[in-house]
């Protein structure tokens, strides 16, 4: 394949977009339907369309399965965005919020926030992520450009690694110390069995503003992947769109995380999918990454439903046993990053 056809992808954005969506369609159905309790497709139609309260079905629908499904699809696509823009900025194809510690950085805030705020809303919630995760992107940026871990990928992802191993350490230590160890040991599992209608509603903002910011800035971080001398002589502002990138990446990985937990690897896989099949205008894989991500994740959740009934895996260790492998083959230097 020529280095033109690998640039443009194998089918191109709107065929990309337009797989990505029909499955993605299906996917949210079968979510919807799926699960310890059997859902007709015809109940579903009418707890959308024609709700009776008295309806154990249509209440089922409505609390739990709805919010449920649209926060996986919120958190797939955000999760994806993050990747795709912490990728870009940073020219390193193993970047991701798992991998840098990012992920890491907003439990250790959550963490804070059960401790300091133990009755605090969403929002707040969501605050304290930013600020974990905000750390963790700190320090990757400052290996980045102050040391030799930082010159390679393989080198940032190994000291992402470390980040992460640190945060996890003091978020257990912490959680030991103020006996919250039950509800950070559910938080960390990766999952959104226990989203409600009340979450899902307060999530809708972060994601909407994250998303939004990362779609405007989409044509600049296509500068930016083009190297940082390139970009400044196509009159790009290398300060401004990483800052602009990284604050996208924390409203939508410190909300993500505070409502689901570290599902990993989302942003990992689904820029490289993308990519490979769209084409490496960032115009074009960040619009695909929002259908990729939800589609993944909204996957994931169903799986994890059917692994093992009527019990539940937590849909972050089905997106790990997809990311764990794809790691390395990136590791291992097959995944051709330059």
């Amino acid at each position: 394949m020529s280095g033109r056809n690998r640039r443009s992808g194998v089918f191109g954005a709107g065929m990309t977009a337009g797989l990505c969506f029909v499955l993605l369609g299906g996917a949210l159905a079968l979510s919807l339907c799926v699960g310890a309790k059997k859902i007709t497709f015809s109940e579903l139609a009418g707890a959308l369309f024609a709700f009776d309260p008295g309806n154990k079905n249509h209440v089922i629908l409505r609390t739990l399965r709805i919010p449920r499904t649209f926060a996986a699809a919120a958190v797939g696509s955000s999760l994806a965005v993050s990747g795709s823009l912490m990728q870009a900025a940073t020219r390193n194809p193993m970047a991701s919020p798992s991998v840098l510690g990012i992920n890491a950085g907003a439990g250790l805030g959550l963490a804070l926030a059960m401790i300091v705020c133990p009755a605090a809303s969403f929002n707040v919630t969501v605050l304290f992520s930013f600020g974990g995760a905000g750390a963790a992107a700190g320090i990757i940026f400052l290996i980045a450009a102050f040391s030799r871990a930082g010159s390679t990928p393989v080198g940032l992802a190994l000291a992402g690694t470390a980040i992460t191993a640190l945060f996890h350490a003091v978020s257990q230590a912490l959680a030991m110390f103020f006996n919250i160890s039950q509800e950070l040991t559910f938080w960390n599992a990766g999952g959104i069995s226990g989203v409600r209608p009340q979450q899902a509603a307060m999530l809708l903002p972060w994601t909407a503003a994250g998303l939004l910011l990362a779609l405007l800035m989409a044509g600049q971080v296509s500068l930016l992947s083009l190297g940082e001398e390139t970009a400044v002589g196509l009159g790009g502002k290398i300060r401004r769109i990483r800052f602009m990138s990284m604050a996208a990446v924390l409203i939508l990985t410190g909300s993500s995380v505070a409502i689901a937990g570290p599902i990993s690897f989302v942003g990992l896989v689904v820029p490289h999918g993308v990519r490979f099949l769209a084409g490496a205008d960032y115009r074009k894989v960040i619009p695909c990454s929002v259908l990729g991500g939800a589609l993944l994740v909204v996957a994931a959740d169903i799986i994890s439903r059917l692994i093992h009934p009527p019990f539940e895996t937590p849909a972050g260790a089905v997106t790990a046993l997809i990311g764990v492998p794809f790691f390395i083959w990136l590791a291992s230097g097959k995944g051709g990053h330059k």
